[in-house]
């Protein structure tokens, strides 16, 4: 229950107080997580026809990303735990938003690995003697992976993945429900005409898998400057 505005006891003030920063950061999670998959969903879109290569998805993929995809896993970054050292930290800046300049430069750094992943493996594949169904299909299924995995990066702008890594049982579900609806659009025969994918190999699938997989690692050495100051004090 959350503590009454009327009640003035010490330990309902800090629970206020531990309520609010836990909210705080689950706003800046959500955001952090959907605007840098907008990022990486326009990249790739952009990437490809500044190439002058074919549209890598089509427009009901695009759309099964963001209304799908994207949802709900954001939806679970909203009811995240709270972090085990939330109230150690310092106060924040009452003028400082949430767009500080460490969390736009982990923002844009996952937006941009996406393109560039993205694009590039898009390229590789329709230049590998696939089809272009089969190329865009791996394209498909690497957007959505790398953003399975920014979803588990993003429940901290500060601490390693590894860490608790599976304590939100909702983006758990949330993943698990969405891979599962992954496999059916790439199998189900009437779900691949309505969705216009191909039925991926094992080899397509570990090229895809470490492709967006590399996202991780990335990550992880951006949040590691962020510790040392590098992109600014964080909040």
């Amino acid at each position: 229950m959350s503590p009454s505005l009327t009640d003035d006891s010490f330990a309902s003030i800090v629970a206020a107080v531990e309520e609010g920063r836990r909210v705080f950061g689950n706003i800046k999670k959500y955001l952090m997580y959907l605007l840098s998959s907008n990022i990486g969903e326009i990249g790739l879109m952009m990437g490809a026809s500044v190439l002058g290569m074919p549209l890598p998805l089509t427009a009901v993929q695009i759309l099964w990303v963001n209304l799908a995809t994207d949802g709900l896993p954001a939806l679970a970054l909203a009811v995240d735990p709270p972090e085990d050292d939330l109230m150690k930290r310092q106060p924040r800046d009452g003028k400082a938003g949430i767009f500080t300049r460490p969390v736009v430069t982990l923002m844009l750094v996952g937006g941009l690995w996406s393109t560039i992943v993205n694009v590039g493996l898009f390229f590789w594949s329709t230049h590998s003697g696939r089809g272009l169904p089969e190329a865009m299909s791996m394209t498909f299924v690497s957007l959505v992976l790398i953003q399975f995995f920014k979803a588990y990066n993003y429940r901290s702008d500060r601490r390693s993945v590894l860490h608790k890594p599976f304590a939100n049982k909702w983006l758990n579900l949330a993943v698990f429900w969405e891979l599962v609806l992954l496999l059916l659009i790439l199998y189900v025969p009437f779900l691949q005409n309505l969705f216009d994918t191909f039925a991926l190999s094992g080899l397509d699938w570990l090229i895809v898998g470490v492709a967006s997989f590399t996202v991780v690692p990335v990550l992880e050495l951006a949040k590691w400057l962020e510790r040392r100051g590098v992109f600014g004090k964080l909040d």
